[in-house]
């Protein structure tokens, strides 16, 4: 009897032994040493005219993986430390080296007008071991558009035969993790005026542009830009040629309403109006100019 209960004392004792050692190799993931991300982009603050990405790329201490959806798990595993996530993706028209972002440019050394739109975040990610780090990161859009319409006085638009024009001082280059500028100076971008009337028809064989300028003929154009030059003017210089030969140039200051421009991503439209001298009038003495700059809000006009 004595020896049964000392196998019986052995039998227990050697359960509860294996039993801690059991519950010392437990983990709660199958990468005890290491930790996983799990990330979740959020693209709701996004303007809109813009769209999500039908792909995009996320980065973590060098290595990319390029993922659709909202939600993805990241390829690899890290060591217990802190990593930096960027989450951003290619779109036409701009070039991306490291965390920088240039807008291409073209062969007559403006900015590419009308760049997709770019979306890019950054978070710092505390990875801990036996665990999966799961974030939620606020795609940032670093692209805004930018509408110009120039209105004119019935029967201008019979004698314009074409325009040409530059905007000054828009940053090319911006940093994806920061959205700072990295520029040290600005470049034109160059604007491309359609002629938009009620009848649909053009003088400039360009297709109709819904305009503000209800029941007037209207100059319109549409630009996407990273933003403008802290300290530098952004100037518009409009070309127009009239059909009887002579040209106007006009230099219009647009620096006080785009001072703002990075502030809200939603596009920001600006009115103006476009006067045409009297055909009598073309000369030295008498030009074209532009007045009355506006800023368009759903609708609602608040003046400069």
């Amino acid at each position: 009897m004595r020896i049964h209960r000392l196998f019986y004392i052995m039998w227990v004792a050697s359960v509860v032994s294996l039993s801690f050692c059991v519950k010392d190799d437990l983990y709660n993931t199958p990468h005890p040493d290491k930790g996983a991300v799990e990330v979740t982009t959020d693209w709701t603050g996004r303007s809109s005219d813009a769209v999500v990405p039908a792909d995009y790329i996320l980065r973590i201490g060098g290595e990319e993986q390029t993922v659709q959806g909202e939600t993805n798990a990241f390829k690899s595993l890290f060591l217990p430390r802190t990593q930096s996530l960027l989450a951003y993706h290619q779109t036409e028209g701009v070039t991306i080296s490291g965390t920088t972002a240039t807008v291409n440019t073209l062969e007559d050394g403006t900015l590419n007008p009308m760049p997709g739109f770019l979306f890019s975040a950054s978070k710092e990610l505390d990875i801990q071991k036996d665990d999966t780090l799961k974030v939620v990161v606020p795609m940032m859009q670093r692209i805004r558009t930018l509408a110009l319409t120039l209105k004119l006085n019935p029967g201008d638009e019979r004698r314009i035969a074409s325009t040409a024009s530059t905007l000054t001082g828009i940053a090319p280059s911006m940093d994806l993790a920061t959205g700072s500028v990295t520029a040290t100076e600005g470049k034109s971008v160059a604007p491309v005026f359609t002629m938009g009337s009620d009848g649909g028809e053009t003088r400039m064989g360009t297709p109709s542009v819904e305009t503000r300028a209800t029941g007037n003929p209207a100059l319109a154009t549409s630009l996407r830009l990273l933003g403008v030059m802290p300290g530098e003017k952004q100037e518009l210089t409009l070309v127009v040629t009239l059909t009887n030969g002579t040209v106007q140039t006009i230099v219009t200051d647009l620096t006080e309403s785009l001072k703002n421009f990075g502030g809200k991503m939603e596009p920001l439209a600006l009115d103006a109006t476009l006067t045409l001298p009297d055909e009598e009038e073309t000369s030295a003495e008498v030009s074209a100019n532009i007045s009355d700059w506006k800023i368009v809000d759903n609708g609602d006009i608040d003046v400069n």
